[in-house]
């Protein structure tokens, strides 16, 4: 079963929305439940997503996954940021999430300072 995540959803990380930019599901295959990732995934965080569009209105987003584990936020590595630089007031963070049963690549935006 893949974590329902997906681009356009929210990370919660203390109480700061990120929006999620893209989503890579991974197989666990003993990965997701290692004492290694549980060491790395140490951030509490949760997800929100907003709900349909009615009467031409979107509502505001609504927590829909919680109690994950992620890892700290990262830079991307080197290539990603080269291929996905764009001009606009966020950087490019990523970081891994855990549900204990499977694992995802979340590529984030996070606002500049």
């Amino acid at each position: 079963m893949a974590l329902d995540i997906q681009p356009g959803d929210f990370l919660v990380v203390n109480s700061t929305e990120y929006p999620i930019r893209s989503v890579a599901h991974y197989d666990a295959h003993g990965f997701g439940d290692s004492p290694g990732f549980a060491l790395m995934a140490s951030v509490s965080c949760s997800t929100k997503r907003s709900p349909a569009v009615t009467g031409s209105k979107r509502g505001a987003p609504a927590t829909k996954l919680s109690g994950l584990s992620c890892t700290p936020l990262d830079p991307v590595d080197p290539e990603t940021a080269f291929h996905m630089q764009m001009k606009t007031p966020y950087t490019t963070r990523q970081t891994f999430i855990d549900d204990g049963t499977d694992y995802a690549k979340l590529i984030l935006d996070v606002r500049r300072a």
